[in-house]
């Protein structure tokens, strides 16, 4: 394989050019660097933090309260180049990121996480989330007779009067880092805010990431905002292009699927997240079936604990086994293509291939550890048995960022000095979040089971 200016420029069994640096690969399986999709850079510290919260009261924890929503710029960059180095050593060599930096320092703490990436070395889609509505303004209280008067936590002039300065600042101006609108969630934003960040995507040429149908509480709030469904207004608004993507898609139906599938943009898929805050189990054979583009992510480390794209790779391809016909299982190659292609349309850049013209990013596998089997079955081991710990050489665009295991660019154990004291700080603040969780856990219970009583509009049984 011949790389020149970052690209493959050529593959064949013989190949030669002069000064050029030679890898030896022998012994090495090389693929494609695996594309995380869609995570969270400001919850890479705060691993382990809950166990057995749904979605909604998770949010009350982790992500509205919690340390990784209001961490400073200094924190920012720790955090961020903790994930960025335990992506790339377990594979990963592209990303899609929406961290969340507080509005009194979103400058310089945006600033902080593009740094972060632009020095581990990885590519990054970087995608600054925002929203304008308190977090209870997103759930459906008024199925448990609750209301609650609707505050607006900034307006839509102030608050996309940050993130243009963000773009104008970072838009073309690094080779491996693009700037993204990152709505928060159609929730917790206001039809307003949410058509005009459409509307600057759309001026300003740049991706649109967001979350989308990722509760089942999500499903009435839609009606009640727009008169029906979700992906119908997203479509009404010009929203379903080839530059935006919308991560998890659980609670679709049939109609959406369809209008997703007559649309050019990309779902993205996180199993594990799903699973661990007991969301539900995303449609994928459906959208699959239907012919909508499907990537894969970890989300962030408070509801994963883990940013090691393999445990992706395996969830994705289990999780639809009881829930689907067989001849829908998605197989080990369809799921490595999930990550690689899907990744490469969520993140609109020539990479998830070893082709002439695409990036050079790139994960050399020790043979040894995984015991090389007929190449025809090398899919299967990549998916259902390894767990990144044959990865011993990264490339992202032609330069070596891990050698030997290790990131190259960085002191990565600095870093974790660093993320230790970080972390130690911020498990300080674990009880009084506790206490604000327990003071409305009875309010999200009774909006749980009163969600949960709904009647579900995809019929999961059909795949």
């Amino acid at each position: 394989m011949l790389i020149e200016e970052g690209a493959i420029a050529r593959v064949g069994p013989s190949l030669a050019a002069d000064g050029a640096e030679v890898i030896d690969a022998s012994g090495h399986l090389v693929m494609p660097g695996l594309v995380n999709a869609h995570t969270h850079s400001n919850q890479s510290i705060e691993k382990g933090l809950c166990d057995a919260l749904p979605l909604d009261a998770w949010m009350v924890v982790a992500s509205y309260g919690g340390a990784g929503a209001t961490l400073g710029p200094g924190d920012l960059y720790v955090s961020t180049m903790v994930g960025a180095i335990e992506m790339l050593e377990s594979g990963t060599t592209s990303v899609l990121d929406c961290p969340r930096c507080d509005q009194r320092w979103f400058d310089e703490g945006m600033d902080r996480v593009m740094a972060a990436y632009a020095d581990s070395g990885m590519r990054a889609n970087v995608a600054a989330q925002y929203s304008d509505l308190d977090f209870f303004g997103s759930l459906p209280l008024a199925l448990i007779g609750e209301v609650r008067p609707d505050r607006r936590t900034g307006t839509v002039d102030e608050l996309l009067g940050r993130i243009g300065p963000f773009l104008e600042r970072w838009n073309g101006k690094h080779p491996r880092l693009r700037p993204m609108l990152g709505p928060s969630s159609l929730p917790r934003c206001s039809v307003e805010l949410f058509e005009a960040s459409v509307a600057l995507a759309r001026d300003q040429g740049v991706a649109l990431h967001t979350h989308l149908l990722s509760a089942k509480s999500q499903v009435p709030i839609a009606r009640e905002r727009y008169g029906g469904s979700t992906v119908a207004f997203l479509e009404r608004i010009g929203a379903l292009e080839e530059w935006t993507s919308f991560a998890h898609a659980i609670w679709l139906d049939d109609d959406e699927i369809a209008r997703l599938a007559r649309s050019a943009t990309t779902v993205v898929h996180n199993p594990v997240s799903n699973m661990k805050l007991g969301a539900g189990i995303a449609p994928v054979p459906a959208l699959r079936a239907a012919g909508v583009p499907v990537a894969l992510g970890t989300d962030g480390a408070s509801s994963n604990d883990s940013q090691n794209m393999f445990e992706t790779l395996k969830a994705a391809a289990l999780v639809q086994r009881p829930a689907a016909p067989r001849e829908r299982w998605p197989t080990a190659l369809q799921t490595l293509r999930m990550c690689w292609d899907g990744g490469a349309r969520a993140l609109r850049q020539r990479i998830g291939r070893i082709e002439p013209g695409y990036r050079a990013d790139l994960a050399l596998l020790r043979i040894g550890d995984l015991r090389l089997a007929p190449k025809e079955q090398v899919a299967n081991q990549l998916v259902y048995a390894e767990q990144g710990r044959s990865v011993d050489i990264v490339l992202v665009d032609g330069e070596v960022v891990v050698r030997g295991g290790r990131a190259v660019r960085v002191d990565a154990a600095g870093v974790r000095r660093d993320a230790q004291r970080l972390v130690d700080r911020i498990w300080g603040t674990l009880a009084d979040r506790e206490l604000r969780s327990a003071e409305v856990a009875p309010l999200l219970e009774r909006l749980e089971a009163a969600v949960r009583a709904l009647p579900v509009g995809f019929d999961r049984s059909r795949g």
